[in-house]
């Protein structure tokens, strides 16, 4: 009995094995017909993308760096004769009251040198003789305009002529100061104005470009440059993008070092420059040059308002929007637009079922891959999917 039940055990066994190679066998048997079909191109597709309906804009991206531009420095020269004069005609910083990246505001002191001040006024002129009783001239107008504009009245004096109105004007600004008013050797009694003491900037408040000296230092030299009309944005643009941009076309300045950001407009576009040209530029090579670091067209850049302070010796990244639509427009990627022999542009757009029709379009601004398009039979709707490959 236990023999029999052996052999019935190896029997089943045997038939199971045999089972299980039969039809893993028949899963790796294929007939010619089913070779056939599993080695065949698979149907073709359609790839299709959505229409949208947004606004397009074309951009040009570049480098540039803000450089100073023109700027006036102070150079003390002489003392003032004031009347509580301690004597001594060294000059020497006693005081310095500003520095780099601050504002120059008119009527303030900026430096003081041997007890003296160097301030600023509003004007264009440079201060380039002493003012006082009895001179005329536009610098003496120039002058009774700035001091008027900090409301200091020069009575009846006639525009050019400094007379007493004037001198009492400025005995005033003198004394708002802190500082005795400068005593005239022609009239007794009499106040001047010394150009050691004064710098006309033709804006204020004005950017301190730099205050090279320090207290106790003697002047030899400039004792603080101002920025005559503010700082300047030259930009570096590849010439692979020449004839994109024209003046007029508005412009987006970013800092990446601090964040700040500046609405502005492209002013000029120069000629193609390169590199050695720039540098004698004014600085318009900073910009980093073309894309290759070589040629370049050089941008003037304005800015909407003053360009903020914080942009001063920065190089920025200038966005110009090149050409952008009025409003939201239809708009397909440019694969989906198709030329027939007539020249006439179209897409095609995929309904229901995956049936095709043709759609007339005339097409507008092109901006980053996508195209514009206006169908010529009002036959295209936001969300519509048209072809762009297979």
């Amino acid at each position: 009995m236990r023999r029999r039940r052996r052999l019935l055990l190896i029997a089943a066994c045997v038939a199971g094995l045999v089972s299980v190679g039969g039809i893993a066998g028949a899963t790796l048997v294929r007939s010619p017909a089913q070779i056939a079909a599993d080695t065949q191109a698979p149907a073709p597709s359609v790839i299709t993308a959505p229409v949208v309906h947004q606004v397009l804009s074309r951009t040009v991206v570049l480098r540039g760096t803000f450089s100073d531009g023109r700027t006036i420095s102070a150079t003390p020269t002489s003392l003032a004769n004031v009347p509580k004069d301690a004597g001594g005609t060294r000059l020497v910083v006693t005081e310095v009251l500003v520095h780099a990246g601050g504002a120059a505001r008119a009527g303030r002191p900026l430096i003081e040198y041997s007890g003296r001040p160097v301030f600023a006024l509003p004007g264009a002129i440079p201060a380039y003789r002493d003012l006082g009783p009895n001179d005329s001239g536009k610098d003496v107008v120039q002058l009774q305009r700035g001091l008027r504009s900090l409301g200091y009245g020069t009575g009846a004096d006639p525009a050019g002529t400094f007379g007493g109105g004037t001198q009492r004007a400025l005995k005033r600004l003198y004394s708002a100061m802190g500082y005795d008013a400068p005593r005239s050797d022609r009239v007794p009694g009499g106040v001047m104005l010394p150009s050691s003491e004064v710098v006309f900037v033709p804006s204020l408040p004005a950017r301190v470009v730099s205050v090279p000296v320090a207290v106790g230092d003697d002047v030899k030299g400039p004792v603080v440059t101002l920025a005559r009309g503010g700082m300047e944005l030259t930009g570096a643009m590849d010439p692979a993008d020449e004839g994109l941009v024209k003046a007029g076309m508005i412009a987006t300045v970013l800092s990446e070092t601090t964040g700040d950001t500046a609405h502005a407009t492209v002013a000029g576009v120069g000629k193609l420059t390169t590199a050695k040209a720039g540098a004698e530029n004014n600085g318009a090579e900073a910009g980093g040059g073309g894309a290759d670091g070589g040629a370049y067209i050089p941008l003037q850049i304005k800015p909407d308002k003053s360009w903020p302070v914080a942009f001063d010796g920065q190089d920025v990244r200038i966005t110009v929007t090149a050409a952008a639509t009025a409003g939201a427009v239809f708009a397909v990627p440019e694969a989906a637009i198709s030329s027939g022999a007539d020249a006439r542009t179209s897409v095609s757009v995929v309904g229901a079922g995956g049936k095709q029709r043709v759609v007339p379009v005339t097409t507008g601004v092109s901006a980053d891959g996508m195209v514009q398009v206006t169908p010529s039979n009002h036959g295209l709707s936001a969300g519509d999917r048209v072809v762009v490959g297979q």
